[in-house]
């Protein structure tokens, strides 16, 4: 049997120097007090304490276990109050991963207001393309683009993710721009390997007609900040989320084209473990990036 409820309950006894009195502190009946006390000596096979009526005596035994007890009891009391705080302010280090299309964009901007907001947080951050185990890697968010695969998570949707396809002004120079996305299965579609279906392109026209490309290109990656530079370069054009090209188009690097006919939006979601008690610096973090980027 686990013995550490009834230490608790020894400790008491020793401290208050009575079984009513412990009773009394505990919240709990006398009779259960001297239950637990005798279950304790019963497993330990020696007597802690010399009752009488009057009063209670500790035996050499119970004089060793008493100091142990004592101590016990009170590293769990210190150790309660340690993560206290935690529940209450945000605070600690805060372990995230993000892919680095995000890392290169939105992210940083956001991760400073963060810390502006939340000082006494610590921030870990990994720029990642894959789908890491967050248990076995000790991370608290990973923020992904796309649907969550396992149920097992939690997934908090951010804000939806909404693509164009894009080339540089160079290259539509060069190439002439498409008026049907049909016509871009004779472009250089630049790849992005973690898409579910990475060498098919998904549209649908002002009917709601769904329309397939099969596109083919000559640069596949999973690192999407090197296809973006690839096409501001003329190499090709691709599919983006518009947070991604936002600078680009800011400096007139890169232009739209086919905007008659939408691309599906992608969910940008934190992902966390479940748990009953998720901690206040997830919690804040996930709230602030809601807040934030759909103000």
């Amino acid at each position: 049997m686990s013995i550490l409820p009834y230490i608790e309950t020894f400790a008491a006894v020793v401290e208050k120097g009575s079984f009513t009195a412990a009773a009394e502190a505990l919240g709990i009946s006398k009779p259960v007090v001297s239950k637990q006390v005798s279950q304790l000596e019963q497993h330990l096979g020696v007597q802690l304490l010399h009752r009488t009526t009057r009063r209670l005596h500790l035996t050499e035994a119970g004089e060793i276990f008493a100091r142990y007890s004592q101590q016990i009891v009170a590293e769990a009391q210190e150790a309660e109050q340690s993560v206290l705080p935690l529940q209450s302010e945000p605070q600690g280090t805060l372990r995230i991963t993000a892919p680095e299309s995000l890392a290169a964009s939105m992210l940083p901007d956001a991760l400073l207001g963060f810390q502006q907001r939340f000082p006494k947080v610590e921030l870990d951050v990994r720029i990642s393309g894959r789908f890491v185990d967050l248990v076995e890697e000790g991370i608290d968010v990973a923020l992904r683009v796309g649907e969550l695969e396992d149920s097992s998570m939690i997934a908090r949707r951010l804000l939806y993710c909404h693509f164009q396809v894009y080339g540089s002004p160079e290259y539509w120079k060069r190439h002439g721009i498409p008026s049907h996305p049909d016509e871009l299965r004779t472009y250089n579609c630049l790849i992005y390997t973690q898409s579910p279906k990475p060498d098919t392109w998904n549209f649908k026209d002002r009917n709601g007609e769904d329309i397939s490309v099969k596109i083919t290109g000559n640069l596949r990656s999973d690192a999407g900040r090197l296809l973006l530079d690839a096409v501001v370069d003329g190499q090709g054009i691709m599919i983006a989320p518009s947070y991604m090209v936002a600078k680009a188009l800011k400096e007139e690097q890169l232009e739209a084209v086919l905007e008659d006919y939408s691309l599906s939006p992608i969910g940008l979601y934190a992902i966390y473990p479940q748990s009953k008690h998720i901690s206040t610096k997830v919690r804040a973090f996930v709230d602030y990036l809601v807040d934030t980027w759909n103000s």
